[in-house]
């Protein structure tokens, strides 16, 4: 018995080795029929166990000098993210990607990106990679066609300006928390995980209404206010953001098993606390309408009147768009995640950025301090949001070089679909994904020029010919174009865009108008080496154990702040 049980196990790497080359084999002959170049790799870029150690694993082999230069570039989980537009420059603007997992189309082309995007019924969203967040179920991201369409019908008009302007005030509040957190912990090295505790609470105001004081890293610890059940949201929501692929590997049930570890069994327990409590939520606006009284303007209360209303008034012969109560706690988690970890890294690289920028520091300081004289935030009004055009184009810029999705993916399906790549029609057999590789279109040379991966947020505003230059004549370039989607486009288009816009641009208005940021130098290091390695620094992604790219190294960034000379 223990013999065979041991020919067994040594016989099992051989098995899946055997079955890996002859997928990978078979893939690669249905790739070599479009004609497109090939990247070959023996691990499917969504291996779960490679999501969870791949980088570890190649970034170790790297530091032991195992390896090749090719496995150290392309098996590293973030190597779309980290290669930009270099590998397409080398292999061209679409090439595929074989491996026994499956094929993926790579894409930097522009023309291609609109082709894809624009034909819904032939390039559908690729659900098994944002089967992810189902954690509660279907929602607005992980849905197609009619369902989708009746998930954005009520999900899109809780975002109003009315919850923009409630954005702005508490993103200035959190803000005058976070920097004076900041100026008493010198030199600060934790600014990710700062950002996060800053978005987080932004969106508590936003979709709760509920408004907590900001704590950094340092002053962490387990909330007294047990009574409060909100404290418990931002807690659960914590745990869900920061164990989303063990979840999504093994699901809220499997996560209690007896091997699991610790903190996998928190976010298992955290999944039904933030159920409960939205659930609470819901039942209390329920009970506010059937008496008639509209006392909340958050987005739970937003949504839960969008499908009451569907529900009472029905139109003859139309079909219901109403969301059950798990659709809506389902779309009201998407929120926080896409809302919550997005701009906290966007956030934090836009400091690093700037921190490593001191002339774009006083770019933006100018303009914030024209449109924001007052010492008083109080009387910072929203509608002076959309005169900070400088401090967009920052965010712009910072999100084109390091964009925390890095790709839009799309799939053929069980049919083949026809694709016009340069001169030439292909044909991209079925069952292929497609990776339109944001990375690379908002860094290839072809659409920003030579110097494509220098940072240079002037290259969003313009002035027009014969205009003075007065902040006023200064014109801001659409966030949405050809070679620049950020917040994707079309039906698909992130409908929280402004909501982020409007969280980023109120942080640095406060920062920044005011305050400088630069770089702790290292032992023997001057104030110019410094900035250079953080920005070179920031550039390094990573993507193991998470959905979105972040800085594979935030804590060797130290950031110290000073009060501005006027």
């Amino acid at each position: 018995m223990f013999a065979a049980v041991l020919l067994t196990l040594l016989a099992l790497p051989a098995l899946l080795f055997a079955w890996s080359a002859l997928s990978l084999q078979a893939n690669k002959a249905k790739a070599e029929t479009t004609g497109l170049p090939l990247l070959v790799r023996w691990v499917a870029p969504t291996n779960p166990l490679w999501m969870m150690f791949g980088s570890s694993i190649v970034l170790k082999c790297r530091a032991l000098g195992i390896g090749t230069k090719r496995f150290h570039r392309f098996y590293v989980f973030s190597w779309e993210a980290n290669e930009r537009h270099v590998v397409h420059q080398e292999l061209g603007p679409v090439f595929m990607l074989v491996s026994p997992g499956g094929n993926w189309l790579c894409v930097s082309d522009a023309s291609v990106f609109e082709d894809v995007i624009h034909r819904r019924t032939d390039f559908r969203r690729n659900m098994e990679q944002f089967a992810v967040l189902n954690v509660y179920g279907k929602n607005l991201s992980t849905t197609d066609d009619e369902e989708w369409q009746k998930h954005r019908k009520v999900t899109a008009i809780t975002f109003t300006e009315k919850n923009n302007e409630l954005v702005w005030q508490e993103s200035l509040s959190q803000t005058r928390g976070m920097l004076k957190y900041w100026l008493q912990h010198q030199p600060v090295s934790t600014t990710h995980q700062d950002t996060k505790v800053f978005t987080l609470n932004v969106l508590a105001a936003a979709i709760f209404n509920k408004s907590y004081p900001f704590e950094g890293a340092a002053e962490s610890k387990e909330h007294v206010n047990t009574q409060d059940a909100s404290y418990q949201y931002r807690d659960s929501l914590s745990k869900i953001l920061a164990n989303i692929i063990p979840i999504f590997i093994c699901g809220e049930q499997g996560l209690k098993a007896w091997w699991t570890p610790k903190s996998w069994k928190s976010a298992g327990t955290a999944i039904a606390t933030f159920r409960a409590y939205v659930a609470g939520l819901i039942n209390d606006e329920r009970d506010y309408m059937d008496r008639g009284i509209q006392k909340n303007q958050h987005l739970v209360a937003a949504l839960v009147r969008a499908c009451e209303d569907e529900t009472r008034q029905p139109i003859q012969g139309k079909r219901n768009m109403t969301l059950t109560e798990e659709e809506i706690v389902s779309n009201l988690f998407v929120y926080a995640f896409a809302g919550n970890d997005t701009t906290a890294i966007s956030l934090n690289h836009l400091l690093v950025d700037l921190a490593a920028s001191p002339e774009t520091q006083e770019w933006i300081a100018e303009e914030i301090r024209h449109y924001l004289p007052e010492d008083d935030i109080s009387l910072w009004a929203y509608k002076r949001f959309s005169k900070l055009k400088r401090c967009l184009a920052v965010v712009m810029e910072s999100i084109r070089i390091n964009h925390p999705l890095g790709q839009l993916a799309k799939q053929t399906g069980q049919y083949s679909q026809q694709l016009k790549i340069g001169s030439r029609n292909i044909t991209i057999p079925p069952g292929t994904s497609i990776h339109l590789s944001l990375a690379a279109l908002h860094t290839h040379p072809q659409y920003w020029g030579e110097d494509s991966l220098k940072w240079n947020p002037s290259r969003f505003i313009s002035t027009p010919d014969g205009a003075g230059k007065d902040f006023e004549n200064e014109v801001l370039a659409s966030d949405t174009q050809e070679h620049f989607l950020p917040w994707a486009t079309g039906q698909r288009v992130c409908p929280g865009k402004k909501f982020s816009q409007v969280e980023l641009v109120a942080a640095l208005a406060f920062i920044f108008r005011d305050y400088c940021v630069h770089p702790q130098p290292l032992r023997n290091e001057s104030m110019e080496q410094a900035r250079k390695r953080i920005f070179n620094t920031g550039m390094e992604i990573e993507h193991e154990g998470t959905i979105l790219h972040e800085l594979r190294y935030p804590e060797s960034i130290a950031l110290n702040w000073s009060k501005r000379e006027r």
